[in-house]
């Protein structure tokens, strides 16, 4: 296996889903090593993590024991079995969900991602909502679009959004780490 390898990669996007932060400064590797402590009871050194993600030059290639123990704090068993998940091309995903079918007109959503973006949104009934507020997001307040859930760690994908008269190509946000937090406000 190489450093760059499609498993490496995914072990390595999933782990940062999971961690739900990002991995840019030393300060985040020291958070990322505290997080799979209290999780796991196992640790990862500051030094091993960034040198896994590119941080610092790396040495040679990881440990399958430091691998195993990524894999188990992204929710795999083990690194064999994230292998085996992403031959077979598909797997259930188990993270935090919203589903519009479980939602009452007039609930309010509030989304994040990265970097700092952030959208208001308001069940409309039907699959449909309408944006409140875009914040720091390419969305427009007013804009309706059809969803049929949210999921954590996941971008956001939408087919189209209607912008007053106007049909806007599909929309996907949050390519490179996924909804980051799902905040639902019941009125």
């Amino acid at each position: 296996m190489m450093n760059d390898s499609p498993e490496l990669d995914f072990l390595k996007a999933e782990t940062a889903r999971t961690f739900a932060g990002r991995l840019k400064t030393s300060t985040d590797f020291e958070s990322l090593s505290a997080d799979i402590e209290k999780r796991s009871g196992a640790l990862i050194s500051v030094s091993t993590l960034k040198r896994l993600w590119g941080y610092i030059k790396p040495q040679g290639l990881p440990r399958l024991s430091t691998l195993d123990l990524l894999s188990q704090y992204s929710g795999r068993d083990n690194f064999a079995a994230l292998c085996k998940e992403l031959a077979d091309g598909s797997s259930f995903l188990s993270t935090e969900t919203v589903r519009a079918s479980d939602l009452k007109p007039g609930t309010e959503i509030i989304l994040r991602w990265s970097p700092d973006r952030i959208v208001r949104i308001n069940y409309l009934g039907d699959n449909k909502f309408r944006v409140l507020d875009e914040g720091t997001s390419k969305l427009r307040a007013g804009d309706v679009f059809r969803a049929e859930a949210f999921l954590k760690g996941h971008p956001l994908y939408l087919d189209g959004i209607d912008r007053g008269d106007d049909r806007l190509p599909p929309y996907a946000a949050g390519l490179s780490n996924g909804i980051t937090s799902i905040e639902i406000r019941t009125i």
